[in-house]
């Protein structure tokens, strides 16, 4: 089974395809309908995709979470101090990747108000 990208890659090689036929035509009207038809599907898509990755990475915001409370459970019944550094430092790690994450997302919010407002 086709992913949606996929499907929608072979949607738009359809759409240029069908372009490419109309200018050796000489359709304008035929080639302007192409345009705007191939535009508004890749502005919806362009909305879908970002829902999806928006999805994606609070999936991941919640993975790392999980991860990260798994190790501080597993730093409390530490006792060796070699192990808990090691573990110290793969929830730094985990910290930094939530980080990075956090700010996609705003920044993502951001994107995403700024193109309601104008």
């Amino acid at each position: 089974m086709k992913t949606y990208a996929e499907l929608n890659s072979l949607l738009v090689d359809d759409y240029l395809d069908l372009l490419n036929i109309a200018k050796q035509l000489g359709d304008e009207e035929w080639k302007d309908a192409i345009l705007q038809a191939l535009k508004e599907e890749v502005d919806a898509n362009h909305h879908v995709d970002s829902t999806e990755v928006r999805q994606d990475l609070w999936n991941q915001f919640e993975d790392i979470n999980e991860q990260m409370h798994e190790l501080l459970l597993q730093l409390k019944q530490a006792e060796h101090p070699e192990e808990k550094e090691q573990i110290i430092e793969l929830i730094w790690g985990l910290k930094i990747d939530r980080h990075a994450i956090t700010r996609k997302l705003e920044t993502m919010s951001r994107a995403s108000a700024g193109a309601h407002k104008g």
